[in-house]
């Protein structure tokens, strides 16, 4: 196991209040396939995340643990779902910003409490974001993109996957930075929003690298730049965002969570499994083949974590006035 990987399982047990894993239970744990909940709809960059873990975390808690998709709300429909579930180590969540720092600030009401009805496991890995355009738009790179913004305010069109979602925050910190004036296009998930945007219909989005990267390597689309703070390893040729807009940054995440109540000794277990599942080489390929990289934290790092990206995009969106439909 790599150093930072271990470091993250001690922090772990710590964050459970254990200083050593528990052998020992009062029932044996688990005896029956474990629920993975996923809050966006099967094929999506969160699902295919879900579904390269699943089979070690698997193997390492020794039973099966399957994919449940509940999509909708952004993440709502599933993070309500886990939070009224039995909190017995059997229904954990892949989470990720909608529900836990997002979601808390555009819609009125939640039917869960994100600080409250999740136990926060590990942070697993991060996600890379690009900025793309259709193949048959002028624009080379994104300072040629921000400067025809600028000239032509409300004359370019930007997709998102809907409001609140990762990429319509991604859009609000651009225009946040530029003061460019765009015309947002929210669509009820990713799906209907590729389709107009590989037809042309719309000038640009800020999306996830797993499904707007392969595209840009076939010609369908062009990609201006990455989201990170700097030039991503996972694609050195691509200059960030950064480099023509200075501090801009959006990481999208995923994390893994489970009902509060769920007894530390379970969490710790889990946690374990998670850490030492990201520590394979194989699965590791697999992230980077689909523009992941894994960043384990324990529940505390996590738990922070959380905390700090709510607090950061809180202000945002609240300036934009921004509320779900």
């Amino acid at each position: 196991m790599q150093r930072r990987d271990f470091l993250a399982g001690v922090a772990g047990l710590a964050g459970f209040g254990l200083s050593r894993p528990a052998t020992a239970q009062s029932e044996p744990w688990p005896t029956r396939p474990i629920r993975l909940v996923v809050g966006f709809a099967a094929g999506g960059a969160t699902d295919i995340v879900g579904r390269l873990l699943t089979p070690g975390l698997g193997e390492r808690l020794g039973q099966s643990v399957y994919v449940e998709n509940r999509a909708g709300a952004g993440g709502n429909l599933a993070a309500a779902s886990v939070a009224q579930a039995e909190p017995d180590g059997y229904t954990l969540m892949l989470a990720t910003p909608g529900p836990e720092t997002i979601n808390p600030t555009i819609y009125d009401r939640l039917p869960f409490d994100p600080q409250k009805d999740f136990a926060p496991i590990a942070l697993l890995c991060s996600i890379l974001d690009v900025l793309a355009v259709p193949a048959d738009r002028p624009w080379k790179n994104v300072k040629e993109l921000i400067d025809d913004a600028r000239a032509r305010p409300g004359a370019i069109t930007f997709s998102s996957s809907g409001i609140g979602s990762p990429s319509h925050v991604a859009l609000l910190l651009l225009q946040a930075l530029t003061g460019i004036n765009v015309v947002h296009v929210p669509y009820r998930g990713g799906g209907p929003m590729m389709g107009d945007f590989l037809a042309g219909r719309i000038d640009a989005t800020i999306g996830t690298g797993p499904v707007l990267m392969p595209l840009g390597e076939s010609g369908r689309l062009r990609i201006l730049g990455v989201a990170t703070a700097k030039r991503s390893p996972l694609a050195p040729n691509l200059p960030a965002i950064s480099e023509a807009v200075p501090g801009y940054e959006m990481v999208n995440w995923i994390g893994l969570s489970a009902p509060a109540r769920t007894p530390p000794v379970l969490l710790a277990r889990i946690h374990q499994a998670a850490i030492a599942t990201l520590d394979n080489p194989v699965l590791r390929s697999k992230l980077t083949q689909q523009a992941a990289v894994p960043t384990p934290l324990g529940p505390e790092e996590y738990r922070a974590h959380i905390k700090a990206e709510h607090a950061r995009w809180t202000p945002l969106l609240q300036a934009a006035k921004a509320k779900a439909e």
